[in-house]
């Protein structure tokens, strides 16, 4: 069996690291990629801001922060619970979830808008948070879908 105490601090030390590799990376990107973009092909470097959240919805509202930091505290709580249970594959999933979640809620009450620099040509410009949030969604729904595989179950 998982000694839970030390799993849950080594995840928080992950998430800590997470969400610094995402400030510094938005920080880099307001730096260095003020005024240009950097582009080869269909992939690029370009400094947006997002006053909304996913896809610049609900941008002004301002619901928007008390909300999400609900969500966050929810995700964490399951993230938590998860591990608990020894669902270690849901709970990676919702640690990631939640680092992606934390990166954005500092731009967010900091200044009010997210930094986006990652473009991708057919979607939408994101960051390190949003790949956090992808990733750990993706991995929550395997662990959801196809538990004996991706469960993780201590």
């Amino acid at each position: 069996m998982m000694n839970r105490p030390s799993a849950l601090f080594r995840w928080s030390v992950l998430v800590a690291l997470m969400i610094l590799a995402d400030q510094g990376t938005k920080w880099l990107a307001g730096r260095f990629l003020f005024q240009r973009a950097v582009t080869a092909g269909p992939v690029g470097l370009v400094l947006t801001m997002n006053k909304g959240v996913a896809f610049g919805l609900f941008g002004g509202w301002q619901w928007v922060v008390p909300v999400n930091a609900v969500l966050g505290i929810g995700v964490c709580v399951a993230a938590i619970i998860a591990l608990h249970r020894g669902d270690r594959g849901l709970a990676h999933g919702f640690f990631l979830v939640f680092a992606g979640f934390a990166g954005n809620f500092i731009d967010r009450v900091v200044a009010g808008q997210v930094t986006d620099f990652l473009w991708v040509r057919g979607w939408s410009v994101f960051n390190v948070a949003d790949c956090l949030v992808t990733a750990g969604a993706i991995l929550c729904g395997l662990a959801l879908l196809f538990p004996n595989k991706w469960g993780f179950h201590a």
